[in-house]
């Protein structure tokens, strides 16, 4: 399968492919194709995963609630002997999750989990938990480094909508005239050493924007950008291959350059 995916991003993206025609109009709409599945079949799949993980923490916590409840009660699973009992001598029967709309129930243990667990990590006691945890969780090899970079990827994805986003797209002459660095602007202040306004951006790496760095650039060294947060972000991720729509109608407008 992998070998067959390489074979035909080959024939759609090489000009220069002595192919069939045919073969290679038919390889691009392949590839068309699976560019626009993939992403909606993967957020499904990892979906799915989180939806069984959290039923799966439901029904054990049913289980084991049902389990404590008939211990309490004396109750046990009947046998064929109780069967034969007389009723005033027969042990009570163990409770089960077991009436009309219980399954339903069931189906909605995961939002309810989650809902739980955002109330809670959402009040004081809750964050100190949290906190707690993700310290600990730091402290153990190798699962720690993996825990964090999660971690990291979802208060990243978390906060892009929050009150602490961006504030617009700007460039940084930088490593010589002509070439540009691409950041976000995260704030100004007053620089009372030198006297002047600055501006503080937050340059990115590609293709994984979690990391970069912050440089403190004087207002007048700052280029502003038009491109939005969004259009700056997907050229970030996809190392330049997504161009802004305003760009990229340009370019298929204008045509290949002369000589190309």
């Amino acid at each position: 399968m992998g070998g067959a995916l390489i074979f035909i991003a080959t024939m759609a993206m090489d000009p220069g492919s002595s192919g069939h025609p045919f073969l290679k109009r038919t390889a691009s709409v392949l590839l068309a194709g699976i560019a626009s599945v993939v992403p909606v079949v993967g957020t499904i799949w990892l979906l799915v995963i989180l939806y069984r993980i959290l039923r799966g923490v439901g029904d054990a916590i049913i289980g084991g609630l049902m389990r404590f409840l008939n211990l309490l009660r004396g109750a046990r699973e009947w046998t064929a002997l109780d069967e034969l009992k007389p009723v005033a001598e027969r042990p009570p029967r163990p409770w089960e999750f077991d009436f009309p709309g219980s399954e339903q129930v069931q189906a909605l243990l995961p939002v309810v989990i989650l809902f739980a667990v955002g109330f809670a990590v959402t009040n004081s006691p809750g964050r100190r938990a949290l906190g707690w945890m993700d310290r600990q969780m730091a402290k153990v090899p190798m699962l720690g480094f993996i825990y964090s970079a999660i971690k990291q990827f979802v208060d990243a994805l978390r906060n892009l909508g929050g009150e602490r986003k961006f504030k617009s797209v700007a460039f940084i002459e930088y490593p010589s005239p002509g070439c540009r660095l691409l950041g976000f602007v995260t704030g100004n202040f007053h620089d009372p050493q030198t006297g002047k306004d600055v501006t503080s951006i937050f340059m990115p790496t590609s293709p994984n924007p979690l990391t970069g760095f912050v440089l403190i650039v004087d207002d007048e060294k700052v280029i502003n950008s038009e491109m939005s947060l969004e259009e700056a972000s997907k050229l970030i991720v996809s190392a330049g291959l997504v161009a802004p729509v305003p760009l990229a109608k340009e370019v298929v407008r204008r045509g290949p350059a002369p000589g190309a």
